[in-house]
């Protein structure tokens, strides 16, 4: 008899209420593609303070806004958003001249290996990443606007060739929040696409909120096991959330509006007033889009045709069906 599991579903409001805390350590995703717009915009309506963000290249908009909010206060990323030059996106960069941001910069292939240490229970990951280049002068790594210090990374000698590597501790986050194509009632996590780092991300964090466009029967996700991304024991909780990345994007279901996604220092206060506090969950925000742009441009973001691979891959239970049914007809 098959073991009956409680469901893990629950509203984007009481899964960060619960399980998103003050002050801790949030990963969200890489890049504009996976990232939980309605989960994190429900993180700074509920006024959460003093997260650290974490992550290779968070999703940028998300960056600033937190930022912006007074949500978060501390970052260690490979891509910071609105430092000088880039574009003219100021607004962190001011946050950090008055002393309300720190930060510690890595790499997006550094970040990811911090997370895969953690996510494998060991304390630091081995690298010949930053030999040779400026990462390792003590100016960069005790930088005045870091919190890190000596904790950043340390170089060491291989203890077997004696050859110099860099050591990054493992970076656990306290809670991460992802958004996916589908998940079952028990907390199966299924997606496909390019990761980036956020199979690490989120195998690493402690607690785990997933926002997903589709709830579906468990038979569908045993069905095709090779998507599960994250088993029901890794996760805390599961938000059934259509368009729950948007305006970022997500492979098979729609493309991000780059008109939203990319925001500068001077729109920021004007978009938390308007599609963050001003709207009571994420589905007020989809109906205050159509209204605001028309459904012709949100229909212009989701796919024009269906991709589908050209082959086919057989786990063997309808072939093993086939055969039998096959003897049974010979009796």
């Amino acid at each position: 008899m098959r073991q009956e599991h409680p469901s893990k579903v629950m509203s984007a409001a009481e899964a960060v209420a619960e399980f998103v805390h003050d002050g801790d350590i949030l990963y969200y995703g890489h890049g504009n593609c996976y990232i939980p717009h309605a989960l994190v915009y429900e993180a700074i309506r509920q006024r959460k303070s003093r997260l650290d963000i974490v992550g290779g290249t968070p999703g940028t908009q998300l960056q600033q806004l937190l930022f912006h909010a007074g949500c978060a206060d501390r970052t260690r990323t490979g891509s910071l958003s609105g430092l000088r030059g880039s574009g003219g996106q100021s607004r962190v960069w001011e946050l950090v001249e008055q002393g309300k941001l720190r930060f510690d910069d890595y790499s997006n292939q550094t970040l990811a290996l911090m997370f895969m240490a953690a996510a494998l229970g060991i304390p630091f990951i081995p690298t010949r990443a930053f030999l040779g280049t400026d990462f390792l002068k003590d100016e960069y790594i005790n930088h005045p606007r870091g919190f890190l210090g000596q904790d950043k990374l340390r170089l060491i000698a291989d203890p077997f060739t004696g050859q110099p590597v860099v050591a990054l501790p493992a970076l656990r986050p306290n809670v991460a929040l992802w958004h996916a194509q589908r998940a079952d009632e028990e907390g199966n996590i299924q997606a496909w696409g390019a990761y980036a780092d956020g199979r690490w991300g989120i195998w690493a964090a402690e607690r785990v909120v997933i926002s997903v466009e589709e709830i579906v029967p468990t038979e569908v996700v045993r069905s095709d096991p090779n998507r599960t991304i994250l088993p029901a024991y890794k996760v805390s909780a599961v938000v059934h959330e259509p368009f729950g990345s948007f305006p970022g994007e997500l492979p098979g279901y729609y493309n991000q509006d780059p008109a939203l996604v990319r925001l500068g220092a001077g729109r920021l206060d004007d978009y938390l007033a308007e599609w963050v506090y001003g709207r009571s969950d994420h589905q007020d925000f989809m109906e205050h889009y159509v209204e605001r742009f028309g459904y012709h441009r949100l229909r212009g973001l989701l796919p024009r045709r269906r991709v589908q691979p050209t082959g086919s891959v057989d786990y063997g239970v309808r072939a093993i069906a086939a055969h039998e049914a096959q003897e049974e007809g010979k009796e």
